[in-house]
């Protein structure tokens, strides 16, 4: 099941900005999102993020980022991939770093599209979800996200 197609070049497709669009609601199933970062070895590293950590625009995903390996390979490299699934495709972003603040032990990072692929065949696809329980604000530090999110449209700082 693979027919990649661009998606609007340099643009983030409508599907994905209505996908990490909004707040998840306490006990819901909500996606989860990959972002894909490579080592300098160029072993792939997997980052599962929540809509609570990632903004869309037009042109640009802003993510905050507390896994190690991730906001490593960010730094390094100034590349990842993003996977999201709508309806009936997967997307694919490829992106490239364009801005990074760090903040009690993640990062907020302005990613530019450098390529969109839309993958799929006109069959329903799910992706993967998870339970969305309110322990995970406390725990995954909701508010340090917001802050980052808001600090990265406010301020310029460059990697």
């Amino acid at each position: 099941m693979r027919s990649a197609a661009a998606a609007g070049a340099l643009e983030v497709p409508a599907e994905v900005r209505d996908a990490v669009a909004g707040v998840p609601e306490i006990g819901a199933l909500d996606q989860v999102f990959m972002l894909l970062t490579v080592d300098v070895q160029g072993r792939v590293d997997v980052c599962l993020l929540s809509r609570t950590e990632v903004e869309a625009t037009a042109s640009s995903l802003r993510v905050v980022v507390a896994g190690t390996k991730a906001r490593r390979n960010l730094r390094v490299t100034g590349r990842a991939t993003f996977v999201a699934v709508a309806g009936d495709a997967a997307y694919y972003l490829a992106l490239r770093v364009v801005r990074v603040l760090e903040e009690a032990g993640a990062i907020g990072a302005v990613l530019e599209v450098e390529r969109a692929l839309r993958d799929g065949l006109g069959v329903e696809l799910h992706p993967a979800c998870f339970r969305v329980e309110e322990k995970l604000a406390a725990e995954e530090r909701w508010d340090r996200t917001r802050r980052l999110l808001e600090r990265l449209v406010s301020e310029d700082v460059d990697l």
